[in-house]
């Protein structure tokens, strides 16, 4: 093999050379077993990392979900006072009543619309939230998942290197 001529250019005995090249399939076999090992607990962690940042993302979204529809209802609000006062100025400017019944059912209508639409937006929020709660649960499995994998991964690499080395294992 090469490794007793280049033992033997560096001068070692022959014993010595003979000694390395026997010995030497067994160290490659091992050590290529143990980069191949690394590598796949390295790619699992690597995996693991980023299901665990999906998962914070999908918490942080969750929150910024909860604040927007906040601020969707806070808007919801604006526009019905907004809508409410331009009503009764033109109620007001037409010489209507605006303390008739008419006008007042009308305006209750109005509330119970703006109500509902409140309502539809924190039952839209509140899913969203759930929605995003189960994706960031999922993440979090699929990360403990991508370390399961690796190391089961890591334990078929070294017991194929194993059966690689009793194979090669001078007798």
């Amino acid at each position: 093999m090469c490794f007793v001529a280049i033992a033997t250019a560096l001068g070692a005995s022959a014993t010595t050379a003979a000694t390395i090249g026997s010995a030497a399939p067994m160290v490659i076999s091992g050590a290529g077993t143990m980069i191949q090992m690394n590598a796949q607990q390295e790619e699992a962690k690597a995996t693991a990392r980023n299901e665990r940042r999906v998962a914070m993302q999908q918490k942080i979204d969750r929150e910024i979900g909860k604040v927007q529809a906040m601020q969707r209802q806070t808007q919801r609000v604006e526009e019905y006072i907004s809508a409410e006062k331009s009503n009764l100025a033109v109620f007001s400017v037409s010489g209507v009543d605006v303390d008739s019944a008419s006008i007042q059912a009308f305006q209750e209508a109005n509330a119970v619309t703006v109500g509902e639409d409140l309502n539809v937006i924190a039952f839209q929020a509140d899913m969203e939230s759930r929605t995003r709660t189960v994706q960031a649960g999922l993440a979090e499995q699929r990360a403990s998942n991508a370390l399961s994998a690796g190391y089961t991964n890591m334990m078929g690499t070294a017991l194929t290197g194993i059966n690689n080395m009793a194979k090669i294992w001078p007798t």
